[in-house]
């Protein structure tokens, strides 16, 4: 019998001191319809298990039907941070260079507690992600409307002396 819901599956291994954190790029072509920003991250849940010393990293992606899903990964180290992009199809996770308008830099705030707005598309997406590099956590906003313009805005807090990473998907 077949699963109710088709996945799509790949595995990351990490050695020590390492940490990947996948996400997937997902489409919306009735928001570029509408001329609003058409794509968004979703962080991508695994399963951990130890092995010989080493973390093995098992992802699951509802299959999109038959089309390639975007990916993206950002293996986080002691001291530098890696990214990555390719594809999951019923084959497996193909690393390759996309053509996914992907921007990446780092926050750190020496001074106190800081907060960053974050705005929403209509369908609730964001449109970047901001990574705990020490615990490979994504930080999650607080949502609040705007009171002048009526839209759903969130607000992250940034603890001070803390690295993070920021993922953003750029529009022209």
């Amino acid at each position: 019998m077949e699963p109710i819901v088709q996945m799509n599956k790949f595995e990351i291994i990490d050695m020590p001191g390492m940490n990947t954190v996948a996400f997937l790029v997902e489409k919306n072509e009735t928001e570029k319809d509408k001329g609003n920003a058409y794509l968004s991250l979703q962080k991508i849940q695994c399963i951990d298990t130890q092995e010989d010393g080493k973390i093995k990293k098992v992802f699951n992606v509802i299959k999109n039907g038959d089309e390639s899903q975007l990916i993206v990964l950002l293996t986080l180290t002691n001291n530098k941070a890696i990214l990555s992009t390719g594809e999951l199809t019923d084959k497996g996770f193909m690393a390759t260079e996309t053509n996914v308008p992907l921007s990446y830099g780092t926050i750190y705030n020496q001074e106190g507690v800081e907060y960053k707005e974050i705005e929403y598309t209509p369908t609730m997406k964001r449109h970047f992600s901001i990574i705990d590099t020490q615990t490979g956590e994504e930080i999650k906003p607080v949502l609040y409307t705007d009171e002048v313009t009526g839209e759903i805005k969130g607000r992250c807090k940034l603890l001070p002396n803390k690295p993070y990473i920021v993922l953003e998907l750029r529009f022209e």
